[in-house]
């Protein structure tokens, strides 16, 4: 890091301790801890996009371009009273940062930032924090959205990842998620540790596979009442006892991703449907649209589990309940002409 002009020698008060964590490979990471420097740090409430807003706004692009900008946070030079407080010491010396560290809680506001500033003007072009996307529907046109980034990048003096970059694409692999051609998957690699996942036997293992499974969760029907018997489980004062009921919703669960689930990207200038219903559980829906073929296709879904009081509720309580949850997460979308199914009922707005 020193070479390569990383970081250089400090003469600065301030002083985080630095520690190596081991990688999955048997290398060690270099980290800085810089929870002290967070506490006293003033927030950048710039926002980061959702990872559904940047997989809906490809839609049925034909051609795809993702890229990775290399060391991403690296390539953002300090200030130098930045370069101070990002001092940390090491058992021989004291050195502080040239660039923007990783684990400063505002390194990912101020390189969003930065990054959104380059594509601005950029049509068919998302932003990540350091993933980069590039989508069309013709290739003249893809080919002049390539240019026209590579240019920005290069005013701004930032490098590409070749190695983790994808060009000219019908189908690339973006934010855990296959995307393009009017399509959303899964990435098979994920499904299979999923499916691979050992029965846990604690409470930390069980959270570790609802983590993994839930990032999913929109390609699963009603998955908070299949997950139930297993988010119970974490429940305080409930003992930690696998069952058959557990091991059937464990089970399932894997059943539904590994059946190779797809959903089709929004198309903004159709119009959406929303089909709900609700149990004594808890409550789904599925946002649809119709596909050339005149068929209903799923968008994605969304389920959420209900608590002792919401239980209580009459089944139309339940179902508006629902619907008011669901509208409130779609939210985002523009939807002027679009059909609510409450159950078998059809309400329009």
């Amino acid at each position: 890091m020193l070479k390569n002009n990383i970081i250089e020698p400090s003469k600065s008060e301030w002083s985080s301790p630095c520690i190596l964590v081991p990688k999955p490979d048997g290398s060690f990471r270099f980290v800085t801890d810089f929870r002290k420097v967070n506490q006293c740090s003033k927030t950048d409430s710039y926002p980061i996009p959702r990872i559904d807003d940047c997989i809906d706004k490809i839609g049925n692009a034909k051609f795809v371009s993702k890229f990775d900008l290399l060391k991403g946070y690296w390539q953002v030079p300090l200030t130098d009273r930045a370069k101070e407080i990002s001092a940390f010491c090491t058992p021989d010396a004291l050195y502080q940062y040239r660039v923007m560290p990783f684990g400063m809680k505002n390194a990912p506001a101020t390189f969003q930032r930065m990054v959104n500033c380059i594509v601005a003007d950029i049509e068919g072009c998302e932003a990540y924090v350091d993933d980069l996307i590039v989508y069309s529907q013709t290739w003249e046109q893809h080919i002049g959205q390539l240019r026209h980034l590579f240019k920005k990048l290069s005013q701004a003096k930032l490098t590409v990842n070749l190695v983790k970059s994808e060009f000219c694409q019908a189908n690339v692999v973006y934010l855990g998620h296959v995307v393009g051609q009017g399509k959303v998957k899964p990435i098979k690699a994920k499904v299979e540790a999923i499916e691979k996942f050992p029965t846990p036997k604690t409470r930390k293992e069980l959270q570790r596979f609802l983590g993994m499974a839930g990032y999913y969760r929109k390609f699963c029907q009603n998955f908070s009442d299949v997950a139930s018997p297993l988010t119970n489980l974490l429940a305080k004062n409930v003992k930690y006892v696998w069952s058959e009921e557990t091991e059937n919703g464990f089970n399932k669960i894997k059943a539904i991703l590994i059946s190779e689930p797809v959903l089709i990207a929004p198309d903004f200038q159709k119009q959406f449907k929303l089909a709900i219903d609700a149990s004594d559980i808890g409550c789904g829906g599925v946002l649809m649209q119709v596909g050339e073929d005149g068929i209903d296709h799923p968008i994605s879904y969304f389920s959420k589990k209900f608590d002792k009081h919401q239980r209580n509720y009459s089944t139309i309580e339940k179902e508006c309940l629902a619907l008011f949850w669901h509208w409130s997460i779609l939210m985002y979308i523009w939807v002027p002409l679009c059909t609510q199914c409450l159950s078998s009922q059809i309400i329009t707005p």
